[in-house]
């Protein structure tokens, strides 16, 4: 099972995350050496990146339980970094290594996730001065302490980034076999390595000096293709359970099962969420084998205390009966031993209790031996063997030895009675299990579906219409999800989301063209400068090409529509409600008819008047009101951009 991020995954994160520049600070958690910033994004609301030094960082969707109480580490970092703009992420030379850079006025503080070994989390200024480590650590080449300038670790392989022929050639060349010589000196860990050899068609145990000049190349070929790979993020499964985590699917796991993502940190959070699961499964296995063997150790002790008890109460009570019976020669020897031993020492007194057994005796004739350190005798009975204090009579030391049985007896009954709380309990346990554990697992939220990415809607007529968010997403839905069969729709003004209708080769009444040039509008510009009404046009996907003409340029996620454009001027008005999908219900924002004919309830939103933030609440109000429940973020994620008022 995979436990931490290779550089490679890093590196494919980090680009991901380059989607939360500008975010906002709001608060720092600390969860068992995990730490959860919470982050506002403008215009999509709440967003929760996880770094767990040593192991991960993406986004995550799971919902962690704060302490109560936050830690001093978290404290620290709320004082630096609450309400500072996160301005960059970057991963330095490929390593596991994550800087976060955070501005605030003139203050600029930068937290590096480290994340190899035992991992760490150092949070320094702008001249890179440490300001505090999570843990102080020093080592021969660099040292993490508070006021020391912060060092990158000694390099232990290349940027694979940059690899050419001579960097793969010096990293393999000495090594024992492939795979070892990938992993180790190209820093990319086994499993990429051994992907590599396959996709080269190559053992992974082959002796680098035996390859050919065309095996090299192919080497060297596959390695940098694997490294420019789209991402298609995948989850691979063992035997039912999470194995691994890729941001794209590898072909030594082509035999597994495997969920594909949309994106990487998705994969991430899905696949570290199980692992926290299913490691506190097994931390759960643990604490109740642990429990059993404690409750059986307990058991095995009072059975043999209970044995131990029961053989020992009969012999007390012969014990007890045999003095009882020959009280009279017993008293009789008590009587005479005393005698003895006012006029001579117990040397003496031995001496004249052997002359009295030889002369036999009777009151001497069961004595077997005397112990005057603790003035007793021991007798042999003919029922048992017996000792005797000097200091009671015969009758006072058989009472004794009849008060220790019954004290016996009563032990018994109580070690009975522990027996049967302890099998009761042990049972309980194996059949119930343990409580839940004082601090709980993550609870994993709702997966988000595919086109959640995107803005996005269901027409009256029930096609899907989905529209990029930024300029990165822009560019998905046109190249990505654009297919020859749908249709194109843009607003006639800067500022506005490509927008598909996905028809899935069916034709597209009216209605959902209508629903579909609206849908445009009002995530457009046109919604922020709160105008009435707005153009849209639609085409087909042929006519929509990145290539400007001759002697022209088009911006970065900007298209050319080739021929002739269909107009619609629409209105500017929103409907918000509750849709299901999947037996889930998420919020959907788009045409009103639209939202009407999928929701139960519908509010209807016109530009300006409220922030974003404040209407998103007053709907999530309405939508309770009516027994619906929703979070504020997953609104904040359909509204439109700017602000809105609420008609009815």
């Amino acid at each position: 099972m995979k436990n931490e991020m290779s550089a490679l995954d890093i590196g494919v994160c980090v680009n991901e995350l380059q989607d939360l520049s500008d975010a906002w600070v709001d608060k720092i958690y600390e969860i068992d050496g995990t730490f959860l910033t919470r982050l506002h994004l403008p215009e999509e609301g709440r967003k929760d990146l996880i770094v767990e030094p040593g192991r991960r960082i993406h986004l995550t969707s799971m919902k962690y339980h704060p302490p109560q109480q936050p830690t001093s580490f978290a404290m620290l970092l709320r004082k630096y970094l609450s309400n500072t703009r996160l301005a960059g992420i970057r991963q330095p030379d490929f390593e596991r290594i994550v800087e976060l850079t955070f501005t605030r006025k003139d203050a600029e503080r930068t937290l590096i996730a480290e994340l190899f070994g035992a991992g760490n989390l150092i949070l320094c200024d702008e001249n890179r001065e440490i300001i505090q480590p999570y843990k102080g650590e020093s080592w021969k080449a660099r040292s993490i302490r508070s006021g020391e300038k912060y060092e990158y670790p000694p390099k232990r392989g290349v940027d694979i980034r940059s690899l050419d022929r001579e960097i793969l050639k010096k990293a393999i060349s000495e090594a024992p076999d492939l795979v070892r010589g990938l992993a180790r000196n190209l820093n990319i860990g086994g499993t990429i390595a051994e992907e590599t050899c396959e996709r080269s068609g190559l053992d992974k145990s082959r002796d680098p000096q035996s390859l050919s000049k065309s095996e090299f190349n192919k080497l060297l070929s596959s390695t940098r293709e694997l490294l420019e790979e789209t991402p298609k993020p995948v989850v691979v499964f063992e035997n039912g359970d999470p194995l691994t985590v890729l941001p794209f699917s590898f072909q030594i796991f082509r035999e597994n099962k495997m969920d594909e993502f949309e994106e990487f940190n998705q994969a991430l959070d899905d696949y570290f969420g199980r692992t926290i699961v299913q490691r506190a499964g097994v931390e759960r296995k643990k604490r109740m084998e642990k429990k059993i063997k404690k409750i059986t150790t307990r058991l095995d002790r009072q059975r043999d205390r209970l044995t131990e008890l029961e053989e020992k109460a009969p012999k007390v009570q012969e014990e007890a009966d045999a003095i009882s019976a020959h009280y009279k020669t017993i008293d009789r020897a008590i009587e005479k031993l005393k005698e003895l031993r006012r006029s001579s020492d117990w040397k003496t007194t031995k001496e004249k209790v052997e002359e009295a057994r030889a002369s036999n005796e009777k009151w001497a004739k069961f004595i077997r031996s005397i112990n005057p350190q603790n003035g007793t005798i021991e007798m042999k009975l003919p029922e048992a063997i017996v000792t005797v204090s000097l200091k009671f009579s015969a009758f006072e030391n058989a009472s004794k030895l009849y008060d220790r049985h019954k004290r016996i007896e009563n032990k018994i009954g109580g070690v009975k009675k522990a027996i049967g709380e302890t099998r009761e309990e042990l049972e309980r346990v194996q059949e119930e299990g343990l409580p839940a554990p004082s601090k709980p697992v993550p609870e994993k939220v709702r997966k988000r579906k595919w086109f959640e990415r995107y803005r996005w809607f269901r027409s009256s007529d029930d096609f899907l219409v989905i529209g990029g968010r930024d300029v990165h997403t822009n560019q998905e839905v046109v190249e990505k999800h654009m297919d020859l069969q749908d249709l194109y729709f843009h607003a006639d003004i800067r500022g506005a989301p490509h927008v598909i209708i996905k028809t899935e080769g069916e034709d597209v009444p009216e209605t959902t063209i209508g629903e579909a040039a609206r849908f445009a509008a009002l995530h457009s510009r046109a919604w922020r400068e709160g105008l009435g009404n707005m153009d849209v046009y639609w085409a087909e996907p042929d006519q929509v090409s990145k290539h400007a003409p001759s002697g022209e340029y088009l911006p970065k996620g900007s298209y050319m529509i080739r021929g002739e454009r269909n107009y619609k001027t629409v209105p500017l008005e929103a409907g918000v409600g509750l849709v299901e999908v999947n037996d889930d219900k998420i919020p959907m924002c788009g045409p009103p008819s639209a939202v009407k004919t999928h929701s139960e309830k519908v509010i209807l939103v016109k530009p300006r008047g409220e922030k974003k933030s404040d209407l998103a609440h007053k709907i999530k109000t309405q939508l309770e009101e009516a027994g619906l429940e929703v979070k504020v973020d997953d609104l904040m994620r359909v509204l439109p951009p700017g602000e809105g008022t609420i008609v009815s």
